[in-house]
């Protein structure tokens, strides 16, 4: 498995009872972002993580930690943007 970002899935019990398993690997922190948004509405009754390495980027049990996602439309393209990032 390789990637910089992790989305960790962890068992019932939530951060004490430890990560399950590793769901998916990416290098790209948007496209990241992306794919934790769809796994914690897949898991919605289960403690999901992004990680950078060892550093948590957002939790699903903390709503303000989620990034927001917003579609912007630019020279005929869409691009993803997120709200800490603007």
């Amino acid at each position: 498995m390789e990637g910089k970002y992790s989305i960790e899935l962890f068992r019932d019990g939530g951060e004490g009872a430890s990560i399950e398993k590793i769901l998916l690997r990416h290098d790209s922190l948007t496209a990241a972002r992306v794919l934790y948004k769809a796994v914690v509405l897949n898991y919605a009754e289960r403690l999901i993580m992004l990680c950078d390495k060892a550093r948590v980027l957002a939790r699903s049990d903390r709503p303000e930690t989620m990034p927001e996602i917003r579609m912007a439309q630019k020279g005929g393209r869409r691009d993803v943007r997120f709200a800490r990032d603007e």
